[in-house]
């Protein structure tokens, strides 16, 4: 990753909050960090490879999910989620969205693992807080608009086929699995904890079950509206006709009511999720064990293999990461032009001076010491960056 585009986009700390995590992890459930390094222009993370894909991509497949795989999923996610919580840390942006960067990943056994720290524990930029409360502000008077369930099953895939880029909040997660508390109190000086990430938990459990998010919408305006007055919205799909395939029993309704609720009401730990009705008598201690068969084994024709996930070289593939791109290509413009600029002033100095080293000092001359003087504050960002895995 560039130093430079990490600071243009102010993206330093979520970096170094990636690194601290990973760095203190050992946990099945996490994965796992085994270097980090840099050079003048660059940071790097070598991070173990989870080969069998993302759930997203998992979900996207299987469509609604049967109530005893939906049960493995959340429970594993749930570990997951509590590992990094004993660490100290709130992961703050769990979700399944669409091309979004995806947090829980798939092992060669079929078994979950956690990722994406960037944003955990970490706090959200000013200008990031100020600019999505000023959109809550803006539309959370606007009136909920009512949708059967198959009108919001079909809104979703539509969406999903269509726009889904436009609904990633790659900095403060997707407005589809955000507790509301997280923008209601950023700011405030209340503020917020590991509960949200209980929340989002909640609206996973949801999707896997009915087949679209609690409280998706055509646009992300009224996601905002419907998580807003989510006591409104958050309703008990009733299927009927050719919909009977859909499964939501009692014991996952009030799951997911425990979890997607008030603070003060929500589950909030593994221990009271384990002894929750639906999980009842469920092996959560030794799930990796073999006690539950995963509902899904990727087959893996070498360790290497990088068949579930995107294929960068299909046109069809990428198509879906068009937004992404532009994106990079107007910040790869802005660094670039902030590259001249700097190159303008040290140009005929730093060339000079180098090969006046080189010819002087021989090979310990340094050609990376042409920056008398750290402009961007990047050393000093990454020192104590690098890091090796022990074991």
């Amino acid at each position: 990753m560039s130093k430079r585009v990490l600071k243009k986009m102010g993206e330093v700390q979520h970096v170094l909050t990636e690194r601290d995590i990973l760095t203190r992890t050992n946990s099945e459930w996490l994965v796992k960090l085994f270097y980090a390094f840099q050079d003048m222009e660059n940071v790097y993370l070598a991070m173990e490879y989870v080969p069998g894909g993302d759930v997203r991509t998992l979900f996207n497949n299987s469509g609604v999910l049967r109530e005893e795989h939906a049960r493995f999923y959340v429970a594993e996610m749930a570990t997951a989620v509590s590992e990094l919580h004993r660490l100290g840390f709130i992961h703050r942006d769990l979700k399944r969205e669409l091309n979004c960067a995806e947090n829980f990943l798939i092992d060669a056994r079929g078994h979950i693992k956690l990722t994406d720290f960037g944003l955990s524990r970490g706090a959200l930029s000013d200008d990031i807080v100020a600019s999505l409360r000023a959109k809550l502000e803006k539309v959370k008077d606007m009136p909920c608009t009512y949708c059967s369930i198959a009108d919001r099953r079909n809104m979703y895939r539509s969406v999903r086929r269509t726009d889904a880029m436009m609904r990633c909040f790659s900095q403060v997660g997707s407005p589809d699995y955000m507790a509301p508390e997280v923008l209601i109190k950023s700011g405030c000086g209340t503020g917020y904890d590991l509960a949200v990430d209980w929340w989002s938990l909640g609206c996973i459990l949801f999707e896997a079950l009915c087949g679209y998010p609690p409280f998706g919408a055509a646009t992300t305006d009224d996601i905002w509206v419907n998580v807003y007055h989510w006591k409104k919205v958050l309703e008990r799909p009733i299927y009927q006709g050719d919909d009977e395939e859909f499964n939501l029993s009692d014991n996952a309704w009030n799951l997911v009511t425990n979890l997607i609720t008030d603070t003060k009401s929500r589950i909030t730990s593994l221990t009271v999720l384990q002894s929750h009705s639906f999980f009842m008598n469920y092996p959560f201690t030794s799930l990796r064990s073999g006690a539950i068969a995963p509902p899904f084994v990727p087959t893996l024709s070498s360790p290497a293999d990088t068949s579930y996930f995107d294929d960068f070289s299909n046109p069809n593939d990428m198509a879906m990461y068009k937004e992404v791109k532009e994106r990079q290509a107007r910040l790869d413009e802005r660094v670039a032009a902030v590259a001249c600029d700097n190159a303008g002033g040290i140009k005929k100095s730093a060339v000079t001076g180098i090969f006046q080293r080189l010819s002087l000092n021989g090979a310990s001359a340094s050609v990376f010491q042409h920056r008398t003087k750290d402009e961007d504050g990047l050393r000093q960002a990454f020192v104590g960056f690098t890091f090796k895995r022990k074991d």
